[in-house]
């Protein structure tokens, strides 16, 4: 069941950076306007979310890569989120505990099933 929980967590990330190369007029209001260049944090962002799926897959610094992952994660929750459920839009506040729930998810693989945990920022029971 660990195996079969790794993929289903690891690899709907792939689908949502691939995603991120749409057509931008969906992905662009999601962006902060104090951004500059909204356009490359679209492009980044997925970037971003096909390296913690290939990193998974390969078993290289996916620790690392999963912790970066949630705390990406939090960053959507504080910057896009919060802001836009403030202003009326409750699909976001759905968005909010989605994105907290899955940075649970990532710091949960980097201390229990990542197998490269080189770079992290704290130690595991395993180390």
């Amino acid at each position: 069941m660990k195996t079969l929980g790794k993929w289903l967590f690891v690899l709907p990330f792939a689908a949502f950076g691939f995603l991120h190369f749409g057509p931008l007029e969906f992905s662009l209001p999601y962006i902060p306007s104090f951004l500059p260049f909204p356009a490359f944090w679209v492009y980044f962002t997925g970037l971003c979310l096909i390296a913690f799926t290939l990193s998974g897959i390969l078993k290289k610094w996916d620790g690392l890569a999963a912790v970066l992952l949630g705390v990406m994660l939090l960053l959507f929750v504080v910057l896009i989120h919060i802001p836009k459920a403030i202003q009326g839009d409750f699909l976001q506040i759905i968005a909010t505990f989605r994105d907290l729930g899955m940075a649970g998810a990532a710091f949960i693989y980097a201390t229990t099933i990542a197998t490269d945990r080189r770079g992290l920022p704290f130690k595991t029971k395993a180390e």
